[in-house]
This record gives structure tokens, C-alpha cells and sequence, in this order.
């Protein structure tokens, strides 16, 4: 249930996004962060090959690539 949060709690996100077309309040300092930081719970998860961990942190790399591509193309 808690995976299915974190990995939730980023579309209310990209939706805004992709509604409005701005991006400009979204810093590139957190996504860049979240996805280090998911990357290496990927890494963690092969090492102890957990499928929900590397599952999980896999589609939050993913959704925070898209940000930071959505930020790119509609921030200021």
C-alpha cells in the first residue's frame, strides 16, 4: 500500500503539467534528488533482489524523468 503511495503521489504532479503547460515553479533541485536517491534503492533492490523495490524505485526514476522533461520544456 505505501508503494503505491509514493508511486501515486507524483501524477497529481504531471498532470498540473501537462494541463497548464508550466512548469516554472518546479525546482529541477528535487527530482534530480528523488531520482538519485530511487536509483540507488534500484541498486539495493537487485542486491537483495527484491522485485517491490526495484519495481517501486524504478517508476519513481521514470516519473521524475518526466518531470524533469516536462520542466524542460514548459518551465520558464
Amino acid at each position: 500500500m505505501a508503494s503505491a503511495a509514493v508511486v501515486l503521489s507524483w501524477i497529481p504532479q504531471i498532470r498540473r503539467i501537462l494541463v497548464t503547460r508550466k512548469a516554472e515553479d518546479i525546482s529541477y533541485g528535487l527530482p534530480v534528488l528523488l531520482i538519485i536517491g530511487s536509483a540507488l534503492w534500484v541498486a539495493y533492490g537487485i542486491h537483495l533482489n527484491d522485485i517491490i523495490i526495484i519495481t517501486v524505485n524504478s517508476i519513481v526514476v521514470l516519473l521524475n524523468l518526466l518531470i524533469l522533461v516536462l520542466k524542460r520544456r514548459y518551465g520558464a
